[in-house]
């Protein structure tokens, strides 16, 4: 069995950053590496601990230089760094499944932890075929692409069920209950790393039913910017195909959601 264990930032257990500011510059920020590091490690001590021979982390938070590498489990491969032609590098069909830990609600989610899609100053909304989607259902759909299912999210609770309405067959851990953007009733981070491994063992018991999450084609993508200024920037989009449709949106029409990549 092999897996892909897709790890963010904003997620974990206890983590809730600075209100009007990045979390890469909020006071937490430290500590955010830090759980999302032991979260990741309570996931792939579930994998390996079910069998599976490869287990490969990949840092999808920001510059993908997040992870405290010397407290990964060392029985990881690491995936980091910036630049990939697409999410989810080096996936393939021999893929088991994929996880996400640490991921979270799309942009304008009430009350959801650090919600955003993609880029919290940029991006107002993703729509795929009319339907506005966050991360976790655009990641999965480029697992699903090759026939990988995603089969486990740790998240906030808002990030639970955003994951759930796309994909009702996968486990989830809320790590806490989102009560604004910068606030949350969370569980004790050493609580949530022992719910965590104990949900990916019930992922991997019920993998048979475990389901590859696609978008219907033709898919057509389209991104909206939060402002005029932002959307000026989109230039380096439309030198990939990107068409604007509003002072504020882009589209493009995808042959797969193997070509997505933002």
């Amino acid at each position: 069995m092999k897996f892909v264990i897709a790890v963010d930032c904003e997620g974990p257990a206890c983590v809730v950053g600075n209100p009007g500011k990045a979390l890469s510059a909020s006071s937490d920020f430290m500590f955010a590496r830090k759980q999302a590091t032991f979260e990741t490690n309570a996931a792939a001590s579930a994998l390996f601990d079910a069998g599976a021979d490869q287990v490969i982390v990949w840092d999808s938070h920001g510059q993908g230089i997040n992870l405290l590498i010397d407290d990964l489990d060392p029985r990881c491969q690491i995936l980091l760094g910036k630049g990939f032609r697409s999410r989810f590098p080096g996936l393939d069909k021999t893929f088991t499944g994929v996880l996400m830990i640490g991921y979270h609600a799309m942009e304008g989610t009430k009350d959801a932890v650090l919600a955003h899609t993609y880029s919290s100053d940029a991006y107002k909304n993703i729509r795929v075929n009319g339907q506005t989607v966050g991360e976790m259902a655009l990641d999965a759909s480029v697992a699903g692409e090759m026939d990988v299912p995603l089969i486990f999210v740790a998240s906030d609770n808002h990030g639970c069920d955003e994951a759930l309405k796309s994909m009702p067959w996968i486990e989830t851990i809320a790590t806490k209950i989102g009560l604004g953007r910068n606030c949350a009733l969370s569980k004790h981070p050493q609580m949530a790393q022992a719910e965590i491994y104990a949900g990916v063992q019930r992922a991997i018991k019920n993998i048979s039913r475990m389901e590859p999450f696609r978008f219907n084609p033709p898919i057509r993508v389209e991104i909206q910017f939060k402002t005029i200024l932002q959307s000026l920037k989109a230039i380096v989009y439309r030198r990939r195909g990107w068409k604007p449709v509003g002072p504020r949106t882009i589209e493009k029409k995808l042959a797969s959601m193997l070509d997505w990549n933002c």
